[in-house]
């Protein structure tokens, strides 16, 4: 705990995820005071065609989402 999921589009590469993962482990543990050894970071890569689902799925129309989009339509980024 806690454990944080990064989905993303594929395309960054293993060292830019690793990065990513250890920067966002880091912010945890400066603003939430967990320490590091409580936090674990995942990423799940998905393809293009596949966001709609996830957006849909994950996204639009949760209330969990803290930090929202800049778009609605999931197949143009608009």
């Amino acid at each position: 705990m806690p454990h944080i999921v990064i989905k993303t589009i594929s395309g960054p590469s293993n060292e830019q995820l690793q990065q990513a993962a250890e920067q966002i482990a880091d912010v945890v543990n400066k603003t939430m005071g967990k320490p590091g050894k409580y936090i674990s970071v995942s990423v799940e890569e998905y393809a293009f065609g596949e966001w709609e689902g996830v957006y849909n799925e994950c996204i639009r129309d949760k209330k969990n989402v803290l930090v929202k989009p800049g778009y609605t339509n999931p197949k143009t980024f608009d």
